[in-house]
């Protein structure tokens, strides 16, 4: 693996950290099933595909 996948690992891995907490927050304000809590659960699931992508294509 690459000096950019590698950041861009740990860059996406921020991301779903940050998006988790929101969602977490919206989630006990409004409940589980609020749109935003929704939303914040997609960007989650296509941050995780991305990293699933860089990781299957270094993969032997």
């Amino acid at each position: 693996m690459n000096v950019a996948d590698c950041e861009r690992l740990i860059q996406y891995n921020e991301q779903i950290e940050v998006l988790r907490q929101k969602m977490i927050k919206t989630a006990d304000l409004f409940g589980l099933n609020h749109p935003q809590v929704l939303s914040y659960s997609r960007k989650i699931d296509e941050t995780h595909n991305l990293i699933l992508k860089i990781e299957g294509e270094n993969s032997f």
